[in-house]
């Protein structure tokens, strides 16, 4: 379990949240997406490789900072695509845009 400023990230068994919860869950998810996620959770599928855990933490955390404010889901979901895939074309700009994002978080 990692956390960012009251975040909490789990690696969590994909194939079993997907037996009990949700058939399509995929990659990972949040609070503000899934009723199932206890609030202030991001949930990273263990499926993932460990190289493509990071982006998929971007996604999420991103998207889950947008739809905190206000933001319906299409928007910050296509907001949250973009940036996982400018990350994983520069992934030297990585680090940097994480660090902004967790700045983010309650603000």
């Amino acid at each position: 379990m990692q956390e960012f400023k009251g975040i909490k990230v789990w690696l969590v068994n994909g194939e079993l949240v997907r037996d009990i919860f949700y058939i399509d869950f995929s990659e990972g998810g949040h609070d503000k997406v899934y009723f199932f996620v206890p609030e202030k959770e991001i949930w990273i599928d263990d499926d993932i490789t460990p190289h493509e855990r990071k982006f998929v933490l971007l996604h999420e955390l991103h998207e889950r900072i947008l739809m905190a404010k206000g933001m319906k889901y299409i928007q910050a979901h296509e907001s949250s695509s973009k940036i996982e895939s400018f990350c994983r074309h520069h992934p030297d700009k990585f680090k940097k845009i994480m660090k902004k994002e967790i700045e983010k978080i309650g603000n």
